[in-house]
């Protein structure tokens, strides 16, 4: 707060608004707490004039000479949200150097928070900085941040020149992580975790982990081993993908482990390769003795695997149901209970050379709609044949190589039978292809090691990794992080990107569970929004007067105002005009 004071020359009186504050001695400083640096009390003297003169100007309406508005709410929420976490911190302890006169811990930092605001290239960053109030908060200057310069600082941490040599020394055909050294990410992402945990009380102890891909629109020649063709999660094919591995803990989702892949590497083979250091991290984190469960999708299933969890860690994962047809066989009436929305037959059965606990489930709403997507899928395809045969010039005599190729590659394929009857299409379904499907609707097999577990848990532990998915989502979402398409070329510089990305996410879940905390559950979708209706306005009168507004904020943002403490936001702000 500041007063106002007088100062008398003369037999005039002059007024003076005065204010006091702090600044660091040392410019690249942050921080409050203690060891953040050293600091001093500044006082700024505002001259206002005499009575007359002041009582003019609030008469006076002035119009400004030019109006320009600045990205506010949400730049400053996740600035506020970064150091309650701590990453500036995390960041700088791990990230060292400077690439004219910036920090090289600043480029990262900058491009997590662009991730969440305005997803550009590293070309239009500078671009967007000038929009957005993060400059003065961090006193750094907009033009150093050019494509070459990220490329230079990325290149500092993750140098793709070492990179090349160590592949030329290993044998990399095996390596699906393509000797990339995740060391610094790794450290980054574990310290983060820890830091998270107090703040949140997370809840580590049960662990989701799954598998992804990213679609790029790399071509050949390329640079990348890790880009490669593979099944689409995209129905992109076609393109070239980057593989994503995740371990998330299961309330919130915050990545305990992510890492880059190639994308045709087997999820199985994966897991096996990385399941050594998830356990390390998990043991570090809860303690030797602690009970650890593990949430696994079926692609991870291999005998090998499990034998390799035996004693160190519990799991919970799922059974393909075609491989156990005695079980989806049963007849409902011949289940053992319900649990909320689903039935549930329980047995022991030897799976992959070991005892285990399986868990038939049934629910009734995903069958129906699983039945509407085959169905709906069936006419899509005829659809898409019928469109096939009208374009030949010429009516064939037979089903065409097109035709064949088209129904081979549908997953409804195998549901009808087409042929030619008087030179027109014929379709016939295959009843008993769409019986067997049905019967499998709304059933899916759960296994576990822990043949004492509740049923009810072992249900609700393996819908947990719904988590990951959501997880999964926000980065694929085009108004959230925009992940894809990756428009790096080289290994080294694809891992620092997606780096950013996953901090990033990390970032919007603390956000959205500090709104939670304050009695406000929304979606990130809409917390971003009302974050970014928050805008800086500056009006500007002449070269040496301006004034800064916030413009009008709804009740929801005036919440958020609050949670997020942007009134210290704004103050910096004033002090630095």
């Amino acid at each position: 707060m500041g007063t106002i004071i007088t100062r008398n020359q003369g037999d005039k009186t002059y007024y003076v608004y005065q204010e006091t504050y702090r600044e660091k001695i040392n410019k690249k400083d942050f921080g409050k707490t203690r060891g953040s640096g050293k600091s001093r009390v500044c006082t700024r003297a505002t001259y206002l004039g005499t009575a007359e003169k002041i009582l003019k100007c609030v008469k006076e309406k002035r119009a400004p000479v030019k109006v320009k508005t600045r990205n506010f709410g949400l730049i400053a929420a996740a600035y506020q949200t970064a150091f309650e976490i701590e990453l500036p911190q995390i960041l700088m302890k791990h990230i060292n150097g400077k690439r004219f006169e910036t920090n090289l811990w600043i480029y990262f930092f900058v491009t997590i928070v662009n991730r969440l605001d305005h997803a550009t290239s590293k070309e239009k960053m500078s671009g967007w900085l000038k929009k957005t109030i993060l400059p003065e908060l961090m006193n750094i200057k907009p033009n150093n941040f050019t494509g070459k310069n990220f490329w230079y600082a990325t290149d500092g941490i993750i140098s793709e020149k070492e990179l090349q040599k160590r592949r030329k020394k290993e044998k990399i055909e095996s390596d699906p992580f393509a000797c990339i050294d995740d060391t610094i990410f790794t450290a980054i992402e574990t310290e983060l975790f820890y830091r998270i945990d107090q703040l949140m009380t997370l809840s580590p102890s049960v662990i989701c982990y799954d598998t992804t891909n990213f679609y790029t629109y790399i071509e050949e020649p390329k640079s990348s081993k890790l880009a490669n063709t593979c099944h689409s999660k995209d129905s992109k094919n076609y393109l070239r993908h980057i593989g994503l591995l995740m371990a998330v803990e299961k309330s919130f989702g915050i990545p305990l482990i992510s890492r880059i892949y190639r994308a045709n590497c087997h999820g199985s083979k994966l897991f096996s390769l990385i399941l050594a250091d998830l356990i390390i991290s998990l043991k570090k984190l809860c303690g030797s003795e602690s009970d650890l469960v593990l949430v696994l999708d079926k692609g991870n299933n291999s005998k090998e695997n499990f034998s390799n969890m035996v004693g160190k860690i519990n799991w919970v994962g799922a059974l393909v149901p075609s491989h156990h047809e005695d079980l989806i066989g049963i007849e409902l009436d011949k289940y053992h209970g319900v649990w909320k929305d689903r039935c549930y037959y329980r047995c022991k059965k030897n799976v992959m050379g070991m005892e285990c606990v399986i868990v038939l489930t049934f629910n009734a709403a995903t069958k129906r709609k699983k039945i509407h997507s085959l169905r709906r899928g069936i006419e899509k395809l005829k659809y898409e044949v019928i469109k096939k045969w009208e374009s030949y010039k010429k009516t064939p005599k037979f089903i065409t190589q097109g035709i064949n190729t088209m129904k081979k590659k549908s997953r409804y394929g195998k549901c009808i039978k087409i042929s030619i009857h008087d030179r027109k299409l014929h379709f016939e379904e295959n009843k008993k292809e769409i019986k067997e499907r049905e019967k499998r609707f709304g059933k899916s097999l759960i296994f576990s090691n822990m043949l004492e577990a509740e049923t009810g848990y072992l249900i609700d532990t393996y819908n947990e990794k719904n988590i990951i998915e959501d997880d999964f989502h926000l980065l694929k979402d085009i108004t959230i992080i925009r992940f894809r398409p990756i428009r790096h070329w080289t290994d080294s510089k694809i891992r620092a990107y997606v780096f950013c990305c996953v901090v990033s996410m990390i970032l919007m879940r603390v956000m959205q569970w500090m709104t939670e905390q304050a009695g406000y559950k929304m979606s990130i979708n809409v917390l971003k929004d009302e974050l970014t209706d928050i805008q800086e306005v500056v009006m500007i009168y002449s070269s040496t007067e301006a004034e800064r507004r916030i413009t009008e904020r709804s009740a929801v943002q005036k919440k958020l105002w609050e949670i997020f403490k942007l009134e210290e936001i704004e103050k910096k702000l004033l002090l630095h005009h």
